[in-house]
């Protein structure tokens, strides 16, 4: 729930602080920021569906307006430069997950440490975000706290970064530049050493969970640094998004056997037993739609409707010995070169199947009730 407080909005050229430092504030712009509602700031609404953890953490978030963000791409880092708690040491200042602090003196946002420059910038208004019993202090900004919206953007060579995550494509798209191979053999290190020390422990799942973040992160920023035609390329907001699920992708593939096949596996077993005797249940003949109060004509569907459905979902059972990738024994990651790309193993490309099951029902529910409405089915009870 959102809730407005305050909007002073005065002058930046009227307004005074108590810091005697430089600002960067820009007194005159070519045209007036027109207020937006929070819903509608792009800033927000990303940080919301891509970084919602970091925003529920944070006390005081600060919401540059959507105009100056334009040519920006927003990465992780952007994001927690925007998104504080109270500091421990000093009234006032708030400090970021990577380490940089402002202060907060109404109307104004100073930047302390931490940033490139120094920098000062207006707060056109103050709402309340509510999530739970928790309430977190939003600042809308005339401008980010660090970068620049870009006025004219020269044309760049770029590529498409593949969109459809299948951790074998997605690793052969990375290995087809001579500038990644470096690179590579950082991230191929990385994994083998996670390989070789990781132990499931239980109650450190959120401690795995940021080291795989640390891995998939310093090899999707070394890539950035080294390869300028994968730099250019994720200068576009979606490319740079599709990028960095690639390379999660890819580091999720390495690890599959040692995370699934070898620790999980063996622990949830009895839970996969106990969900596998229910869908057992649940798949019998003579439970139709109508026992599960589906309303007709969709309740008059028959099993055989569902038949690509059934067969995308299947793409996610991968209670497999043969992971998409191997450690041999040199301790190199290679490809087994298994006909496996239709076979789901990270959690993305698990979600994208479970989302295009999703996409396939909802196909063969309109199209049964097309069928319906034109008087005859071919593939369910109805017929004229």
């Amino acid at each position: 729930m959102v809730q407005q407080k305050t909007s002073p909005n005065p002058s930046p050229t009227s307004s005074t602080s108590s810091h005697s430092r430089p600002t960067s504030i820009i007194s005159s712009q070519p045209l007036p920021l027109v207020p937006e509602e929070l819903e509608d700031n792009s800033f927000y609404v990303y940080l919301r569906s891509h970084f919602n953890t970091i925003f529920t953490r944070s006390a005081v978030v600060c919401i540059p307006h959507s105009r100056s963000l334009e040519g920006l791409v927003l990465t992780k880092d952007f994001i927690e430069t925007h998104c504080y708690n109270a500091s421990p040491y000093y009234q006032g200042q708030y400090q970021a997950a990577n380490g940089k602090v402002i202060s907060v003196e109404q109307p104004l946002i100073s930047t302390v440490s931490g940033f490139k420059e120094q920098r000062t910038i207006h707060i056109m208004s103050e709402e309340w975000v509510y999530i739970g019993n928790k309430k977190i202090r939003v600042y809308m900004t005339q401008r980010p706290l660090e970068g620049e919206a870009l006025q004219h953007q020269k044309s760049r060579n770029t590529i498409n970064v593949p969109t459809c995550r299948n951790s074998k494509s997605d690793f052969d798209f990375l290995n087809m530049f001579a500038e990644n191979n470096e690179p590579l053999v950082e991230l191929q290190s990385a994994v083998q050493e996670f390989v070789d020390t990781y132990v499931y422990i239980r109650g450190f799942n959120n401690y795995t969970v940021e080291k795989i973040q640390h891995i998939y992160t310093k090899a999707y920023k070394t890539i950035l640094q080294r390869n300028k035609l994968i730099r250019d390329t994720c200068r576009i907001q979606a490319e740079h998004d599709y990028f960095l699920e690639l390379v999660e992708n890819v580091v999720m593939g390495f690890l599959h056997e040692k995370l699934w096949i070898q620790s999980l596996r063996s622990i949830l077993q009895s839970q996969d037993a106990y969900m596998s005797s229910i869908c057992q249940c649940y798949a019998k003949d003579e439970i139709t739609l109508q026992r599960y109060a589906v309303s007709y004509p969709i309740s008059e569907m028959l099993l055989s409707c569902f038949q690509q459905a059934i067969a995308c979902l299947q793409q996610t059972d991968t209670d497999t010995d043969t992971p998409p990738y191997s450690n041999n024994s040199d301790g190199v990651i290679t490809n087994n070169n298994l006909p496996l790309t239709d076979l789901a193993f990270t959690p993305l490309e698990k979600i994208a199947c479970v989302k295009s099951t999703l996409d396939l029902i909802t196909t063969a529910v309109d199209e049964f009730a097309k069928e319906v409405r034109n008087g005859s089915t071919n593939n369910g009870k109805l017929s004229k």
